[in-house]
């Protein structure tokens, strides 16, 4: 499931030795105990149903160790990004049944489980680590998806809010949210792509959420692509059709610098 490539020629490098197969997770690069290793958050849909967290060396694909965490079903998803926490730690979670977990790694690079929440269970975000606290969304589907703040040492939930409210939409009020949104943090403050394509920036600590605005670029469903800032240009993918304009699946580019 993991392959390394000579980004100049194209050539591999080396291949990992894992029966768990490729997830939708991208791969990590941790410092822990003063070394670097890839962290992946391996097996998606698999028969049998297998995955979880594999520390590879990245100088030659050797796999140190490798952590179960998976549900037992075969269509798991397992596309949250591991996140390190602190010089020995990496967070991972996934929202079939298990959750999430935080898992300690040993200077030999063994992993032990810290602690475990089955309500602080990503489907496909990435959780964004602040001052010791992760902050996700938590939630399989749309109605039971939840903002989440919990801490990162103990793994103790300190609250949650559905971020929700109401859109006029050819004269109707509907109930709008958040649901399986993606977080990213920029400037000290957290900004928020929901699953509907509302923007928002959010002010989130452990006391808890504050919205400091909010925007409807376009109203399309499956809006699962975190946004990305570079250089003062935020970049949103609308990946399914605008039920307000008719506009389809783009790429969308907004100047955020300051005038």
């Amino acid at each position: 499931s993991v392959v390394a490539f000579d980004k100049r020629s194209g050539k591999e490098v080396w291949c990992a030795e894992s029966d768990w197969g490729n997830s939708y997770a991208s791969p990590v690069v941790a410092r822990l105990h003063g070394a670097d290793r890839i962290m992946v958050f391996a097996g998606a849909e698999s028969e049998p149903p297998t995955g979880g967290l594999l520390c590879i060396d990245p100088e030659n694909g050797r796999v140190d160790s490798a952590f179960p965490w998976r549900a037992r079903v075969v269509y798991s998803v397992n596309a949250s990004t591991p996140v390190v926490v602190g010089g020995d730690s990496v967070f991972i979670s996934e929202s079939y049944t298990r959750g999430g977990t935080l898992v300690r790694f040993s200077p030999e690079f063994q992993p032990r489980q810290v602690w475990a929440n089955k309500k602080f269970a990503m489907h496909f975000i990435t959780p964004v680590l602040k001052d010791g606290h992760l902050y996700g969304i938590d939630g399989q589907h749309q109605g039971e998806a939840r903002l989440v703040c919990v801490d990162a040492g103990t793994g103790a939930e300190l609250w949650s809010d559905p971020l929700t409210w109401e859109l006029t939409l050819n004269g109707d009020a509907k109930r709008i949210g958040v649901c399986r949104g993606n977080l990213i943090m920029a400037d000290g403050a957290f900004l928020c792509l929901g699953e509907f394509g509302s923007l928002l920036w959010l002010d989130l600590s452990p006391a808890g959420c504050r919205i400091l605005s909010r925007s409807q670029p376009f109203l399309a469903a499956q809006t699962w692509a975190p946004p990305a800032i570079s250089h003062g240009l935020l970049y949103l993918m609308q990946n399914s059709r605008d039920v307000v304009t008719g506009t389809g699946p783009r790429l969308i580019c907004f100047d955020i610098r300051r005038p």
